[in-house]
């Protein structure tokens, strides 16, 4: 094995006790762990989470990701946040007898569910999807009353929630209280007209840490759970343990006289003899192209530049400042080597990018070894 991602069990509890600490006993702990855990491995985070005491629901992005973790025995409540099939008849019946909760956002979907519950002879949760400002999957706020009127016939829906998705948490404070504003108001119209919805949930993990006022009756926790911040205010309001370090080891250790160029397009030429290590990690793998000539890896506990363009299975570094390093020798792409470090937020920085993308698309295929 040469190349594979290492995730922190204790981290991701540590992460988990924290956030349970922030927002109270009583209320609903939700991780997500859609996408693959956000690239940290969907059945081990799961696995983790189904026995941590903190942890209230698991949220999924579809019904293909509910249903492979209701076939692998998870016993915590499932629920889909955004999307799932109007074809899949027998899935989705499986899916209702196993008391997976479904988002709810058109009157197509609730035909859809009333009849997978009458045939599995029980009321599916569903919890209605409003658009406060995301302007992605929704109801508009005046359409909420109108269609709460026509699902109300359906016996065998169950309303549990109402929630909503922040468009600006991490940046944007007016945008944000704007779309609480909205989302209070939804409530209030509602029940005044009698809809009591008894689950409320609109907190991600940026809104949970810098708007105490989101929390209503659950969070929904995302990057943080693996121990990234969304934002730099909430570095300084809680603290997190990342979970997710990514190793691989040198293939090959070669030394390329002055003025020699690297890689393709040759977009890096050597000025002094140049020890180059060669890495079996490329954009394929999910290390970031955006990383050519910007980055840097960690042998022998030094920082060692990547020289030349990332290519779609091979990567190199230079090693010049690495004594007897060898073919066989570790390097880290992200986390700790001795006393030097390298984080996903710098190959954010160097890509460009945000972390979430940067652990989000390393390989699925790719080990995932709990630690």
């Amino acid at each position: 094995m040469l190349t594979w991602v290492e995730v922190d069990k204790e981290a991701i509890e540590f992460n988990l006790r924290q956030f349970r600490k922030l927002i109270g006993s009583d209320r609903l702990l939700m991780p997500v762990v859609k996408a693959n855990a956000y690239g940290h491995g969907f059945l081990e985070v799961a696995k983790i989470c189904d026995k941590s005491p903190q942890v209230d629901r698991m949220c999924v992005v579809n019904d293909d990701e509910a249903f492979t973790l209701t076939e692998n025995k998870i016993r915590k409540p499932v629920q889909i946040l955004t999307f799932y099939e109007l074809d899949k008849t027998e899935k989705t019946l499986k899916l209702a007898k196993k008391g997976v909760i479904f988002p709810l956002f058109s009157l197509k979907q609730a035909i859809f569910l009333n009849k997978i519950g009458e045939r599995a002879g029980k009321k599916i949760k569903v919890h209605i999807k409003v658009d406060t400002g995301a302007s992605r999957v929704g109801l508009l706020p005046k359409e909420i009353l109108p269609f709460l009127e026509k699902i109300n016939k359906f016996s065998h829906l169950e309303i549990e929630g109402l929630f909503s998705h922040f468009a600006a948490s991490e940046e944007d404070r007016i945008f944000t209280e704007h779309q609480m504003s909205s989302f209070e108001k939804i409530i209030s119209d509602l029940e005044k007209r009698g809809y009591h919805i008894p689950i409320k949930h609109f907190a991600c993990s940026s809104a949970s840490v810098l708007y105490k006022k989101s929390l209503l009756n659950g969070v929904r926790l995302g990057l943080s759970l693996y121990g990234l911040y969304p934002d730099d205010l909430s570095k300084k309001i809680i603290k997190l343990q990342p979970a997710l370090s990514w190793h691989t080891k040198i293939i090959q250790v070669r030394t390329l006289p002055a003025w020699t160029k690297i890689g393709y397009g040759g977009s890096f030429t050597t000025k002094r003899t140049t020890k180059i290590a060669v890495l079996p990690v490329g954009y394929w793998d999910g290390y970031d192209r955006g990383l050519s000539n910007k980055s840097f890896v960690l042998i022998g506990g030094k920082k060692c530049p990547i020289r030349g363009r990332i290519c779609m299975n091979i990567c190199m570094a230079d090693v010049s400042a690495v004594k007897n390093v060898k073919a066989g020798d570790g390097a880290v792409l992200i986390g700790r080597q001795k006393s030097n470090s390298i984080s996903a937020d710098n190959l954010a920085d160097f890509a460009g990018t945000i972390n979430y993308e940067i652990v989000d698309r390393i390989n699925p295929l790719i080990l995932r070894k709990i630690i």
